[in-house]
């Protein structure tokens, strides 16, 4: 059972996130606009959807957090796996914006002035702290929940700490050097890395969403740890794993000897339900089916009969 300050976690991290977001827009935008640098503006955008998709996280951290009732009797972990999908196709709609930005100012370069440039240097400076202290931040929770929201908001901040660090790093180039066209460049290569972040957080949230079993390494774990826990145990099939939220699913069939008592079956799948949980931290639901003869032929067999809807 997870303590209530473990369960407070990814709520702590997303509130932080989503203010942290709010914070950088309303910087960003006014220096922005202001000094008409595209690389601070694109970045003010890339603030803009983080904050929509930390707002989101935040929603999806407090539907997670309900347990399983009638309705849904899994629970809603799934949500985690919307959630990081979601944030994935934000970023990729940010890095979009980013690139067709910089290729405008391409076709219409805009000389920056130069005493604007030090409010523009001074307003990714500040935001690389604020970023830096926000995964600091997420990190430490992550270490207290195993949520894919707080992993996925974590990974993202990291993105937006590198990437502001190329901002300032061509705006101080063009201070010092003239380099205008440095800013749309810079501004292409932001969203390029930006839009590379966002497939991983696709691929896991979409992975939760159609029932991606769990790490090979991991299933084939539990499946030799069910073999070799007894000398009663002939056999194991029908091993199926998923992963909902923080939550890893686990059934299979477990084949007996013909002559063990259903006592003594019952107790050692007990004995192996709770050495699957030691493999992993986190939360487990396990179903064990006993089988008395191996059925897996008939199963398999039954299986392809199914019609396919």
């Amino acid at each position: 059972m997870e303590s209530p300050h473990t369960r407070s976690a990814p709520r702590k991290a997303t509130l932080m996130a989503s203010l942290a977001a709010l914070l950088l827009i309303l910087v960003k935008l006014l220096v922005g606009m202001s000094t008409g640098t595209v690389s601070v503006l694109a970045s003010a955008v890339d603030s803009l959807l983080d904050f929509v998709v930390s707002s989101f996280n935040a929603y999806a951290v407090r539907t997670t957090e309900k347990p399983s009732d009638e309705v849904y009797n899994y629970g809603r972990g799934k949500i985690e796996g919307v959630a990081s999908a979601v944030e994935g196709l934000f970023i990729l709609a940010s890095a979009l914006y980013i690139l067709r930005e910089a290729i405008f100012k391409f076709i219409t370069p805009t000389v920056v002035e130069t005493d604007k440039l030090v409010f523009a240097i001074g307003a990714m400076a500040f935001s690389i702290v604020v970023t830096f202290s926000l995964v600091a931040f997420l990190k430490k929770m992550s270490l207290l929940s195993d949520s894919l929201i707080i992993k996925a908001d974590m990974v993202h901040y990291q993105v937006d700490l590198l990437s502001n660090g190329g901002i300032l790093l061509a705006l101080a180039l063009i201070r010092f050097t003239g380099w205008n066209w440095l800013d749309p460049l810079i501004a292409v290569a932001v969203s390029l890395f930006v839009a590379k972040a966002a497939i991983p957080l696709l691929r896991k949230g979409l992975h939760m969403l159609m029932d991606r079993a769990l790490e090979p390494a991991l299933v084939e774990q539990i499946r030799q740890l069910a073999q070799a826990h007894s000398g009663r145990v002939t056999g194991v099939h029908e091993l199926k794993t998923r992963r909902s939220g923080d939550t890893n699913f686990v059934e299979f069939h477990l084949v007996f000897d013909e002559d063990i008592r259903l006592r003594e079956a019952h107790q050692t799948a007990d004995e192996i339900e709770m050495r699957i949980r030691e493999l992993e931290k986190g939360k487990w639901i396990i179903n064990i089916h006993l089988d008395p003869v191996d059925d897996s032929r008939r199963d398999l067999k039954m299986a392809k009969s199914t019609p396919s809807e």
